[in-house]
């Protein structure tokens, strides 16, 4: 009996397929994965345990020796980090390189927690040597710049400047825009995103 509950249990891990949905600023990542959700697909997003983290005080601790003037109160301002790591390339490798792998780590533990779930999907931003996007598990959601600009004007925290950084930034780096699995083009309507993420669900 012990040995058939372990092999559902090894049976179900083989079948979860995790994916991630990976795009540039502003492609609209944040409306995919809504439409997921209300698909019953769960997912996570790389953005809110990162935010969680940076409420760990030997995170905080750590952040403050790389980028002394990012902390306020004790705290970590994320709109003063932003503006100096996309605009200094060697600060940026010495946060992500501290981050990237507490992000994947919690990844990985989701995965093992929600094992029984067919598919769950991975909200990434384009970041550099991310090794936790393959080719085989990668839906890349992407609009064209002005329309990107335009949803970003719109946000709280996003001046011009620091937009233009962002979006500069990922562009050098952005390998995943011709190694990905599924393509989502996002130029129109909710309408037509939740047919594409269907359309994806489809054929998963």
């Amino acid at each position: 009996m012990i040995y058939n509950i372990y092999l559902n249990i090894i049976v179900k891990v083989l079948i979860l397929k995790s994916y991630t949905l990976i795009g540039p600023i502003g492609s609209g990542k944040t409306e995919a994965q809504k439409i997921f959700q209300q698909l019953n697909i769960k997912c996570f997003c790389a953005d809110s345990i990162v935010r969680n983290l940076y409420e760990d005080e030997k995170i905080i601790s750590k952040i403050s020796n790389i980028i002394p003037c990012s902390i306020s109160n004790g705290k970590i301002d994320i709109s003063k980090m932003r503006e100096i790591i996309f605009t200094n390339e060697k600060k940026m490798e010495l946060i992500e390189n501290y981050i990237q792998p507490k992000v994947f780590l919690e990844f990985e533990n989701i995965k093992k927690k929600y094992f029984s779930e067919n598919i769950i999907i991975f909200v990434i931003p384009i970041i550099k040597n991310n090794k936790f996007i393959k080719k085989n598990n990668t839906i890349y959601i992407n609009s064209n710049k002005k329309i990107r600009l335009k949803r970003l004007k719109k946000r709280k925290n996003y001046n011009e400047k620091i937009i233009k950084n962002i979006m500069n930034y990922q562009e050098s780096i952005n390998q995943y825009s011709r190694n990905y699995l599924y393509f989502i083009e996002n130029n129109g309507t909710k309408l037509q995103l939740k047919n594409s993420v269907q359309k994806i669900l489809e054929n998963i």
